[in-house]
């Protein structure tokens, strides 16, 4: 992708993606900076499909792809900011995968092909599920809204890393001896990299 530059947050349930989007939005240094999309699947209620449907995951591709598009539309190439991505168009795939359906199918369902995917993002930060190191933290329903076990969300995490792995610009920020704020932190720092990129 040409001009503005992308970012995708990815991760398996309670990595931490919305927390950095907000805590970056109310921050000085940052607010401003950088425009945040949603989650596609935020856009999606009462729409009558099924995730368990294939047709479910071919739509969050297409409505991943509208929001970005749009946002470069309507701002302009003039406009510098970041555009950081709560998930990616790729992260479709990992739940594609999870229902036990062929990557190869994907792509041929979807009319994309991965290289399609690599090139609309900079960079791919991957904020692993608290599930994975930092058990303790990670909330279920009723205190999050998320349904996936800690083995649900490890699994999902997994497919992840396995479907984003191949970015030139993959980041995995993990739990493993990471506070929150520990955490956090990598994520500014591998942003900040990318704040002048055009």
């Amino acid at each position: 992708m040409n001009g503005k530059p992308y970012i995708a947050l990815t991760g398996g349930p309670g990595g931490g993606k919305t927390t950095i989007i907000n805590e970056l939005s109310h921050d000085p240094a940052w607010a401003g900076r950088f425009i945040a999309l949603p989650e596609a699947i935020s856009l999606m209620p009462g729409q009558g499909i099924s995730p368990r449907e294939k047709l479910f995951q071919r739509v969050m591709v297409q409505m991943q792809f509208t929001q970005e598009d749009g946002i470069r539309l309507a701002f302009g190439q003039e406009d510098a900011r970041l555009v950081l991505c709560h998930r990616g168009s790729l992260d479709p795939l990992a739940y594609w995968l999870d229902r036990g359906w062929s990557e190869e199918e994907f792509f041929i369902f979807t009319g994309t092909v991965r290289e399609q995917h690599y090139r609309r993002y900079v960079a791919v930060i991957h904020m692993v599920t608290a599930a994975a190191g930092a058990e303790d933290a990670y909330q279920r329903w009723p205190k999050a809204h998320r349904p996936e076990t800690i083995d649900d969300a490890i699994r999902l995490d997994g497919l992840l890393q396995q479907v984003w792995g191949g970015h030139p610009h993959y980041f995995r920020i993990d739990n493993e001896g990471r506070d929150w704020p520990t955490k956090a932190q990598r994520a500014r720092e591998i942003l900040s990299e990318f704040f002048g990129y055009i």
